[in-house]
């Protein structure tokens, strides 16, 4: 049975930075693993959304096209799990495309998945077409 395991934020952010050597090479022996078969890393939404908020206000990665780019070829190796991957590939290309925060990005994705409205007071929403929001204390039609 092949081990499972977590992927934290931390060990994201020393992979994709390269900031602290030793960290970094840790972090490529766990990502090399998954990706030869050795382990499973699980990847969460709400990380790759820390993950993005970090790379933008820690870092001062403003490119979004970068960072979609980084974390979109990270999602897509071998090895590495990801819950809810084709939302998650979703709001990468909606981060990408569109001046809204990951996370509005993510709840239109899953909004657009799922076939539901989101219900936000976040105008940011009303900038994807392919969803509606619903403000709250606004009829539900």
């Amino acid at each position: 049975m092949t081990p499972k395991f977590l992927l934290d934020t931390n060990v994201i952010i020393r992979f994709l930075t390269q900031d602290d050597a030793a960290q970094l090479e840790k972090s490529k022996r766990l990502i090399g693993a998954a990706e030869s078969g050795k382990c499973e890393l699980l990847l969460r939404p709400w990380i790759v959304a820390e993950v993005v908020y970090v790379l933008r206000d820690v870092y001062g990665l403003k490119d979004r096209t970068k960072a979609a780019g980084l974390l979109r070829k990270l999602i897509q190796a071998s090895g590495i799990v990801t819950e809810g991957r084709e939302c998650v590939l979703d709001a990468l290309a909606r981060y990408e495309k569109t001046n809204v925060d990951f996370a509005e990005a993510l709840l239109a994705a899953e909004a657009f998945a799922l076939g539901v409205r989101p219900a936000s007071f976040d105008r940011d929403l009303d900038k994807f077409t392919d969803i509606k929001r619903l403000e709250p204390g606004m009829p539900f039609a």
